[in-house]
């Protein structure tokens, strides 16, 4: 074979590598489950795994993987940071042409990442592609925003509204594959959630990665703001799904999590009405914590 020949298929084949990245801190047993749905993914060729403070046996287990697999990359936090930096740490060791996002308690299903590719390459850049996410349980996870994202968001946020879109698909008058191909197209959301997110990695850099402002959460709903105001696109696909094996953070509200989306209305506000309520955010969501955790049944935020 000729050798440029030789290297530009090389190159082609580099290029259209994708690249999980995986923030691991205090992580349990999901971790593992996780990490074999995603190694044994066709479409991933590079696993990053963020070490942001997890137990000493966990940080060994995760050094020992690297040492075993050339597809894995472990990368040490120096010292705890937040959420949105240690997935900016993870996303410039990364070499792939795609970013997927993924929690360590989130498991793959087979050929998601297939499909989210397939129908990101058709979409207006800067895209990001969610999927499906649902429990160990088979219910439905809010992967998803619908509506514009402003100021007020953040506290439909904090209150559990406005979660992920029906779809409506498999009416009675429909065949089955006519229900399939209504999976299979990708739908205009607002958001999609960083526990589960694919993003073209020149895209993720134009837009500045994660803003590391975001300590725990809310970095998701800034990215898919940004994007979208950069004229690209935000797009769910259902046919791509995932389980998350434990509780997501947002589910377990609390303290910390004001913070995150008290700076997002101040980033999103652009009237007089939604930069005084940017003010007063942090409090008014704290409250709104508290509401959604009693609504819940659940002990309040602390």
């Amino acid at each position: 074979m000729d050798p440029k020949a030789s290297q530009t298929r090389a190159q082609r084949m580099q290029d259209d590598r994708v690249s999980a990245v995986i923030v691991t801190r205090h992580t349990g047993q999901p971790l593992e489950l996780c990490l074999r749905s995603v190694l044994g993914e066709a479409w991933i060729d590079e696993v990053v795994i963020v070490d942001n403070g997890n137990p000493a046996a966990v940080s060994s287990a995760l050094r020992a993987l690297q040492a075993d697999r050339r597809d894995v990359k472990l990368v040490q936090s120096r010292r705890t940071i937040g959420r949105a930096a240690a997935a900016n740490l993870g996303a410039g060791r990364a070499s792939g042409r795609w970013l997927l996002f993924i929690d360590p308690s989130v498991v793959l299903q087979r050929g998601a990442v297939e499909r989210m590719v397939s129908a990101g390459c058709q979409a207006r850049s800067p895209w990001i592609m969610g999927g499906k996410l649902t429990d160990a349980e088979g219910r439905d996870e809010q992967a998803a925003r619908v509506g514009s994202l402003t100021a007020w968001s953040a506290a439909s946020v904090a209150l559990g509204l406005g979660g992920e879109p029906e779809v409506s698909r498999r009416r009675q008058a429909d065949a089955p594959t006519r229900a399939q191909l209504m999976d299979e197209e990708a739908i205009p959301v607002a958001s999609v959630s960083a526990s589960f997110m694919l993003i073209p990695r020149d895209d993720f850099e134009a837009l500045g990665g994660f803003d590391e402002g975001y300590v725990t959460d809310a970095q998701d709903l800034d990215l898919c703001r940004r994007a979208e105001e950069a004229g690209g696109a935000v797009l769910l696909l259902p046919a791509a799904s995932a389980v998350r094996f434990s509780p997501s953070r947002r589910a377990q509200a609390g303290r910390r999590e004001g913070q995150g989306l008290a700076r997002f209305a101040a980033k999103a506000a652009r009237t007089p009405a939604q930069r005084l309520f940017a003010i007063c955010a942090r409090p008014l969501i704290s409250v709104c914590l508290m509401f959604r955790a009693l609504r819940g049944g659940a002990k309040p935020p602390n």
